[in-house]
């Protein structure tokens, strides 16, 4: 499956102007990467049956993909309360493929929060047919049988929080083992050389953030599957890799 196209919409009079740069930038580094079109479109361009049919064609995304769309107390997402377009509030990206709608960004899966600019790294990272190919669905399961059994991981292990925000991007997972170090974990479907970056990248970002050294903080990849040399990038990274396995007991 391949993505046709991206659309930004963006309220024009809203205070999100920096957030509008970088997911602009994002979306033109795609197309140059990933051959990917997009458009950037503002209120001022939707007419009253423009923002209805959106909202319609949101909403048409199945659940299981877009999770959910509509705006809570804690959560600030594509749909208002009362169902309309959330654009004073948030962008909003929309992805096609042969015209039609295959995602939307920012969304709740589960309990885990995708916002827009999660989305286009990730498909920078990774390309548009594996990430429409994993685009979550699996990883959501993932951190909750690591958040429910983190001595699944590692005795001793014990879990701390969930989707934190850095600087740099969203931590999939914060722990912390036996002997008080904490741990950044990140969950991937398909783990590649990328996503030793990327857990590197987050790790340093939540150093920072609580004012410790990055080396005092264990970086963990956990996946089911994993492709070419990724072990030995890991080991030459300080990164440790976690594979999820079944095992048949009768």
């Amino acid at each position: 499956m391949k993505l046709d196209r991206i659309e930004l919409y963006l309220d024009a009079d809203s205070s999100h102007s920096a957030r509008a740069q970088r997911l602009v930038s994002l979306l033109k580094e795609l197309r140059k990467k990933w051959m990917i079109e997009y458009a950037v479109i503002s209120t001022g361009q939707l007419s009253n049956e423009d923002i209805e049919r959106i909202g319609i064609e949101i909403r048409s995304i199945p659940p299981q993909v877009r999770g959910r769309i509509v705006s809570s107390r804690h959560n600030v997402l594509p749909l208002s309360r009362t169902k309309r377009l959330n654009l004073s509030n948030t962008p909003i990206i929309l992805m096609r493929k042969k015209s039609l709608p295959v995602d939307v960004y920012p969304h709740l899966l589960g309990t885990k929060y995708f916002s827009p600019e999660d989305s286009l790294e990730k498909i920078l990272r990774v390309g548009p047919a594996d990430f429409l190919e994993a685009r979550g669905m699996l990883e959501e399961p993932l951190l909750k049988i690591i958040a429910d059994h983190p001595d699944s991981l590692e005795e001793g292990m014990t879990f701390l929080d969930a989707n934190l925000k850095t600087d740099v991007g969203v931590v999939d997972a914060v722990m912390k083992d036996r002997l008080g170090n904490l741990v950044v974990v990140e969950a991937e479907t398909s783990a590649k050389d990328s996503s030793v970056a990327q857990v590197c990248r987050l790790s340093a970002g939540y150093a920072k953030s609580i004012n410790i050294p990055p080396d005092k903080i264990r970086k963990i990849i956990v996946c089911v599957s994993y492709e070419g040399q990724l072990a030995a990038t890991c080991e030459g990274s300080n990164v440790e890799l976690y594979r999820l396995e079944f095992r048949r007991v009768i």
